[in-house]
């Protein structure tokens, strides 16, 4: 600890450094969207960028995470005041900014800028957000979050009766991944949100995960009770056409035949986004071609790594009489030059973490297939 006469050109890079070992998105929050404008030992002013950071700073556990830094860094600690565009705050509106000067930290005059054209909508503003938010999930290591904001398809918000307390977002992704959204995925999603969504002068309150709605027409009914009648799984509906089959199962522009393709994709996009890229892998899903002894193949996964190529193939766990005809086919398929087949079955598996753990195990024999 230090007295008050410590100067702001020390304080303030002590101040963040701290911040950041304590509670990252305090450290994003200030570092990104605010600066000095004086300090003699007694008063920290703080100029916020923009209202939405100045009440993202006000109503989170971020101004206590400020508070005790600087009672632990200078002794007494300094009051903080906080001014938003070089002005004092006047809730619930702000004076009109015209011909005031916008005060940007030394060195970004218009990195932090975010604001958009007033004419803009807000889907398109929300969609900028949920973009931002997965990179900086993803920059900060959290690869599972990044992943599935991937998956997200749409946003819905709801405004809230008092301005002053934002609003509530809904992440619209497809029914089976709306339990991958667990508490603590969101518990990590949702504080970047909101840090984004402030950066865009946008409060939010909440955000939550919710299930798209099916498409449906004027003879739902009909289509329902033929799928009711024959039992038909939804994730593998024969009913379906081309066009509904690939809006239901699709990711990246690949359109897959099942629920578990999708998952072990999901798994290998994650493992390939762990690894450093000059030792990376090459995913293929559901290729087709024509191996050494004639025949046409067409495996669910064909993965390159350490300059060998495996396959992955998902079976069904009810086709006890085709185990002899696959290890013949798995044979071939060897001779034609592929190092590693792994038949993996995904039963009862829901946890991103059990599928991860089978692609790892693949993965890992791959490379060290002789």
């Amino acid at each position: 600890m230090v007295d008050g006469t410590v100067d702001t050109q020390e304080l303030w890079p002590q101040l963040l450094q701290v911040v950041k070992d304590r509670m990252r998105f305090a450290w994003i929050l200030l570092s990104q969207n605010a600066s000095v404008l004086f300090y003699d030992g007694t008063t920290l002013t703080l100029n916020m960028f923009s209202l939405g950071a100045y009440d993202t700073l006000i109503s989170s556990d971020c101004h206590i995470v400020l508070d005790e830094v600087l009672a632990e860094l200078v002794n007494p600690p300094p009051a903080v005041e906080l001014l938003v565009q070089g002005k004092i705050p006047s809730p619930p509106d702000l004076p009109s900014p015209e011909g005031s000067a916008h005060v940007h930290a030394p060195g970004d005059a218009s990195a932090t800028d975010t604001s958009l054209e007033p004419d803009e909508p807000l889907s398109s503003i929300l969609h900028r957000i949920l973009a931002q938010t997965a990179f900086l999930l993803y920059e900060d290591g959290n690869i599972q979050a990044a992943a599935l904001l991937t998956d997200v398809e749409d946003l819905e918000h709801f405004p809230s009766d008092r301005p002053e307390e934002g609003e509530d977002v809904a992440l619209i992704v497809p029914l089976y991944l709306v339990g991958r959204f667990t508490r603590e995925v969101l518990a990590a999603i949702q504080p970047l949100f909101v840090h984004v969504a402030a950066r865009h002068d946008l409060l939010v309150n909440n955000v939550s995960a919710i299930p798209a709605l099916p498409e449906t027409g004027d003879e739902w009914r009909q289509n329902l009770q033929e799928k009711l009648i024959n039992k038909t799984p939804p994730s593998q509906d024969p009913g379906l056409d081309g066009k509904e089959a690939v809006a239901t199962l699709s990711r990246d522009g690949f359109a897959f035949d099942s629920r578990e393709q999708l998952l072990v994709y999901e798994a290998l996009k994650r493992a390939q986004a762990q690894l450093p890229r000059d030792s990376t892998i090459a995913v293929f899903p559901l290729p087709r071609g024509r191996v050494g002894n004639g025949s046409a193949w067409g495996p669910d996964f064909l993965v390159t790594a350490s300059g060998r190529v495996g396959a992955i193939e998902i079976d069904d766990p009810h086709r006890h009489e085709h185990f002899a005809a696959d290890a013949a086919l798995d044979r071939s398929w060897r001779s034609s030059g592929i190092a590693h087949i792994e038949r993996i079955l995904l039963k009862g598996f829901s946890a991103d973490r059990e599928v991860d753990a089978v692609v790892r195990q693949f993965l890992t024999r791959l490379r060290e297939h002789h």
